[in-house]
């Protein structure tokens, strides 16, 4: 049986214990480290600052001389943006306090971090709002979402400069496609027409080319911006096909200004000819639909489409008229190398990259200004290309080995 002594010792190791647990939780200790942090950097800073006066005065403290400027103890000063609730005491004189250069170099120093900090993560996809708040509750800062606009304005330059940029590529292949997004008029809100263009080089390498901003997508609009790429270096030599959905305005301005071989989206041909069938045979129509326009070759891609019209033309005369309408602008990609037929087929290349522009776009709402709208255009754009061609050097590599 245990003594007095030996129960009363276990129940205060059992105090004890539980203390030192409720001491480590996790927010606590964070909270001891944050002040400790604090605690140092505050300590350091002070005593540079006292360094610094006693240089400013040549003299110790209660030394005297024959000047006018005396000490005055002590000022608290918050250095906003560089650590969570970070004050430090800045010494004072009792005529007027020359700046303090620590001061000011610290100062710049959190500004600088501020906005690196909130331009990347507003780059990335985060709101100005979402941004400004999580700076706030990071280090104690009161931002606004304007305030995260204005530091994204430092990248202006650069983004109007890269709009404006020589195209260099040897562009072999041209995907052109459109997507409407809110913009904020004086009073009002529109929809706005954004055309994209997007190039590939023949060995698979692709770039986001340009953009242009519209009330609506018409001829002149895409001659606008066909004739922006040329004017920066879009060669009508090495371009050997374009691609995009069946839009009349683009076909118009395709032949008007490039005069090449225009190669219509699959993908679009079969959604509207299966949105014309029954559930019930649309397994059976999209079977035979891929095997005329996935088939081997161009002259086995008739042959098929001919099937096609046979079995389906008493069941379903309307899709089989989409289907088989005007196929010689649905098969140009035949006429290109195989390994690119996939790519060429369709305009999936440029829709995924409009639907990743899509994303970004959304949490930041209507756009203010185009200012605003290129920021984010060139954020997604320079990210995507970096993964693309990544990506497709490793394919073709591949490709080339296999052959």
């Amino acid at each position: 049986m245990k003594s007095f002594a030996q129960i009363i010792e276990k129940q205060v190791h059992k105090a004890a214990r539980q203390k030192v647990r409720a001491a480590t939780q996790p927010g606590v200790v964070m909270n001891v480290i944050d002040c400790e942090i604090n605690a140092l950097l505050t300590d350091v800073i002070n005593e540079r600052l006292r360094r610094e006066q006693e240089q400013l005065l040549q003299r110790a403290p209660y030394q005297r001389a024959g000047t006018i400027l005396y000490r005055n103890g002590f000022r608290a000063v918050k250095i906003k943006g560089f650590v969570k609730s970070l004050f430090v005491r800045k010494p004072v004189l009792r005529s007027k306090t020359p700046p303090s250069r620590i001061l000011g170099t610290l100062r710049h120093f959190g500004s600088s971090l501020l906005a690196t900090l909130g331009s990347r993560f507003w780059l990335r996809g985060t709101s100005t709002r979402a941004t400004a708040q999580e700076l706030n509750e990071t280090f104690g800062t009161k931002l606004s979402p304007s305030d995260i606009s204005a530091f994204t304005k430092e990248f202006l330059p650069d983004i109007h400069a890269w709009l404006s940029r020589p195209i260099t590529q040897p562009i072999a292949y041209l995907f052109l496609d459109a997507l409407y997004l809110p913009v904020r008029k004086p009073g009002f809100t529109s929809k706005q027409a954004l055309l994209v263009a997007v190039g590939m080089t023949s060995e698979g390498k692709r770039f986001v080319l340009g953009f242009l901003l519209g009330d609506r997508e018409s001829t002149d609009s895409w001659s606008a911006l066909i004739k922006d790429l040329l004017n920066r270096g879009l060669n009508r030599a090495t371009l050997a096909l374009v691609i995009s959905d069946d839009h009349k305005a683009i076909a118009a301005a395709v032949e008007a200004n490039l005069a090449v071989p225009h190669q219509l989206c699959v993908i679009h041909k079969m959604r509207n000819a299966l949105a014309r069938v029954a559930s019930s045979h649309r397994k059976a129509f999209y079977a035979d639909f891929t095997a005329a326009f996935w088939a081997p070759s161009k002259e086995a891609s008739l042959l098929a489409l001919g099937r096609l019209q046979e079995k389906w033309t008493p069941l379903y005369p309307k899709a089989v008229q989409i289907a088989a309408a005007n196929p010689d602008a649905f098969l140009r990609f035949f006429d290109h190398p195989k390994n690119l037929w996939t790519t060429l087929r369709s305009s999936n290349l440029i829709e995924r990259f409009n639907r990743e522009i899509r994303r970004r776009l959304d949490p930041a709402g209507a756009m203010h200004s185009e200012d605003e709208l290129w920021k984010l255009l060139w954020s997604v754009s320079t990210n995507q290309e970096a993964r693309w061609n990544k990506h497709k050097i490793h394919v073709f590599k591949d490709l080339k080995q296999v052959a």
